[in-house]
């Protein structure tokens, strides 16, 4: 490949992640606290960190960093057993736990997206910065026309599936039943696990709702699919970079829309799986399940290099 055409296939996947990236932060690195659902276990399986912070106290240097400001606390809202004061920063890397009757409105700091956290439930908000929401258990409340951007989209993720949107109020209750969600303005795209088939079609519009039961995948499979995709898309990504000699017969354009599409599935696939292993009962088995997610989110984001071999041969 000429030198020119390598530069044309590192523009290609360069777009590529830039399309990917604006529906998930590129700031942020996935990860999953390990904390204990309970706020006993949580203490002890990990050190507290100020994620709950007084707007006085933040650092300069963290004050740029995006994340959640909460703009009302009711009842009794908690990180790391610490509880959630009005005007606090949350860095998307500390689970909220709600006690019943307690809500938390919150704020992307960067974007202006609100929502509201309705407990009993434990909820990710703001995961590492980015517009992504992990729902283990409890109900979410959007907010329409805040944070509207072009191609930019908020992605809330259970153990049973996905529900992402551009511009919509919404209600989402996820739990033992499953997880149902109601449209009360613009449109939202409810896409379930892999293994699941919904019974609606998408986009689901203004006035409607669909259910997803619960998933019947356990957490250890769920991350066994982030990790396929998570490496299918890492592949994807070598093959906008290499020639067609090697690549096949497609195009660089179609290469870098399959990549495109790969790296989509690896988003949805591992949100899924980092939301179901905070569902793990056994801290230990909690941590190794969010560990291997994290590692599977730095490769589907990844920007590979090409290939030395490769790059002698063009």
């Amino acid at each position: 490949m000429s030198p020119l055409g390598r530069l044309a296939a590192c523009l290609a996947l360069n777009l590529a992640c830039l399309g990917a990236c604006t529906k998930h932060d590129a700031e942020g690195r996935s990860s999953v606290a390990s904390a204990s659902a309970t706020p006993s276990a949580a203490r002890a399986s990990e050190p507290s960190a100020r994620a709950v912070t007084e707007p006085s106290a933040i650092p300069e240097e963290l004050k740029a960093k995006p994340g959640c400001r909460a703009l009302s606390v009711a009842g009794v809202a908690r990180v790391d057993g610490v509880p959630i004061a009005l005007s606090a920063l949350l860095d998307g890397t500390h689970w909220v736990e709600l006690e019943a009757g307690a809500s938390v409105a919150l704020r992307h700091t960067q974007t202006s997206r609100e929502f509201r956290l309705i407990g009993p439930g434990h909820v990710l908000p703001c995961r590492d910065g980015s517009e992504q929401i992990l729902l283990a258990d409890g109900q979410i409340a959007t907010s329409a026309m805040l944070g509207v951007r072009p191609g930019a989209e908020v992605l809330i993720a259970t153990p049973a599936g996905v529900v992402h949107y551009g511009d919509a109020a919404l209600d989402l209750d996820f739990g033992s039943k499953g997880l149902r969600v109601r449209v009360k303005q613009g449109e939202a795209w409810v896409e379930p696990e892999a293994r699941g088939t919904p019974r609606f079609g998408n986009p689901v519009r203004s006035g409607a709702e669909a259910r997803l039961p619960k998933a019947s995948a356990t957490g250890e499979s769920l991350v066994d699919a982030c990790q396929s995709a998570a490496q299918a898309a890492e592949s994807s990504a070598r093959l906008v970079l290499e020639g067609e000699a090697t690549a096949g017969r497609d195009s660089l354009g179609a290469r870098a829309a399959a990549h495109m599409r790969e790296r989509s599935k690896a988003r949805i696939a591992c949100a899924i799986a980092a939301a179901s292993a905070f569902t793990a009962s056994d801290p230990a088995i909690r941590q190794r399940l969010s560990a291997s997610v994290a590692h599977a989110d730095v490769l589907w984001q990844s920007v590979p290099r090409a290939r030395p071999e490769q790059a002698g041969k063009n």
